[in-house]
């Protein structure tokens, strides 16, 4: 069970996983805890044991590398006796493909979001074709959409904590709310 101390280390890890203990020292006073670098060092030793903290990353700046093709797919699925082992098979097909960034089930009127990254528009297409006839006997609607981000990839927004989020919209709140 993680504490708030536990989310605010995992917070800025997230952010820069190579920092050291004497920089989350220094952010943690920025939200009112003191605590040694010793038990910051062991706090992180547990999230790693417990498996919260599985393994540290890089973050790379898209602009210094040949543009990414950034495709969004959304599905939705058609009505089949088959339909819960395939979309078994569909599931490990994403899981296991490198350039799945982030790929889920949802609840609604879609039943599939997935954001693939490709090296160019002819793998992208390659791939969406590959795709359709590995899955098309469930697809019932199949929406591709291709987008330029604006913001790099930082998987920073899953684990940032409530304190951040209102210290970043105290920044950005118009004086008369």
């Amino acid at each position: 069970m993680t504490d708030e101390i536990d989310e605010l280390i995992i917070s800025t890890l997230s952010k820069d996983s190579r920092q050291g203990s004497a920089e989350i020292w220094d952010f943690l006073r920025g939200f009112g805890h003191d605590i040694t670098q010793e038990e910051i060092e062991s706090r992180i030793s547990k999230l790693t044991e417990e498996g919260v903290i599985t393994g540290y990353s890089i973050t790379i700046n898209p602009k210094k590398l040949p543009q990414r093709i950034i495709r969004t797919t959304l599905i939705t699925f058609k009505v089949s006796q088959s339909l819960k082992k395939r979309t078994e098979s569909l599931e490990k097909y994403l899981t296991d493909a490198p350039f799945v960034v982030f790929s889920g089930s949802t609840k609604g009127g879609l039943d599939w979001i997935t954001i693939r990254a490709f090296p160019s528009v002819v793998i992208a297409d390659e791939e969406t074709d590959i795709f359709r006839n590995l899955f098309g006997d469930i697809i019932q609607t199949y929406q591709v959409y291709d987008f330029a981000p604006t913001k790099e990839v930082s998987l920073h927004a899953l684990s940032y904590t409530e304190k951040e989020h209102k210290e970043f919209l105290k920044e950005w709140m118009p004086p008369f709310l």
